[in-house]
């Protein structure tokens, strides 16, 4: 896609500044109910404990009501329910590099967010959230049927984390696994963490994994992704609403790749 005028999709009106944004109550939600059975827990390749890659968690969802192809959909169009997604946690979103003009594992976007009613902003006014190639950073043994990998550079462009979120059908919905991998080697943490410290060295920078962030996120799909999936399946514009497969296979070197292109808008 091509065009003399950049637009980038935002997620819409915030408060601004975003890290200021800390005195909304959350609203109550109940944890999502785990797989039943639980499904095989995730292990990484020999590659990625040679890298200096650890596991601090992986948490196990059941979805009702999701499907393979709503959480397809929602990773490649999160302006349209990143606000729904975590009522009151979300303070930003906005596209860096957009999947309908990039493609999915180029597409970059920044994000800002809280753990809780008053806490600081985790991220403080942007965290970039970078699409990661999966022949080069999944990490792990096995994945389920779909999968996406986020992580976040320093400024020395090394990786200092990555959330793995996978899924698959199963009766009634989905069950979901999302993991953090850290790398233990990473000389430096990100510019937000650095940024943090320097306005507040007391500040305690606790990881979403550690906190109910995680659940909350998950609890909140069942409610609004489909209803917003159904609304928007029939738009005819692909730009707007921007189709993509996110099913995995292993290539000939045994390394996890997507199945299908999942590229840039064409037209």
């Amino acid at each position: 896609m091509s065009s003399n005028v950049k637009y980038i999709a935002s997620a819409g009106q915030t408060y601004i500044p975003f890290c200021e944004n800390i005195h909304i109550k959350f609203p109550a939600f109940e944890p999502p109910a785990k797989p039943e059975p639980l499904l095989s827990e995730l292990k990484l390749t020999a590659e990625a404990v040679d890298k200096g890659y650890v596991l601090p968690s992986q948490k196990q969802h059941f979805l009702p009501g999701v499907t393979e192809e709503m959480m397809d959909w929602f990773w490649a169009n999160m302006e349209k329910g990143y606000y729904l997604w975590a009522p009151g946690s979300h303070k930003r979103f906005n596209w860096i590099r957009t999947p309908a003009e990039y493609g999915i594992e180029e597409s970059v976007h920044m994000i800002a967010e809280s753990c809780g009613e008053g806490l600081p902003v985790f991220g403080g006014n942007g965290v970039e959230i970078h699409r990661l190639h999966l022949k080069e950073f999944y990490p792990f043994e096995t994945a389920l049927k779909h999968v996406i990998c986020e992580g976040v550079f320093n400024d020395a462009g090394e990786l200092v984390d990555s959330t793995i979120h996978e899924w698959e059908n199963a009766p009634g919905g989905l069950v979901h696994m999302t993991a953090t991998v850290q790398n233990s080697r990473a000389s430096a943490p990100p510019a937000f963490i650095l940024d943090m410290l320097k306005k507040d060295p007391s500040v305690k920078i606790v990881p979403n994994y550690a906190t109910d962030h995680e659940d909350f996120e998950a609890s909140q799909w069942p409610v609004f992704l489909p209803r917003l999936y159904e609304l928007w399946k029939n738009h005819p514009d692909p730009s707007q609403n921007v189709k993509c497969n996110l099913e995995v296979v292993k290539d000939a070197e045994g390394r996890f790749c997507y199945l299908h292109e999942n590229g840039p808008v064409k037209f």
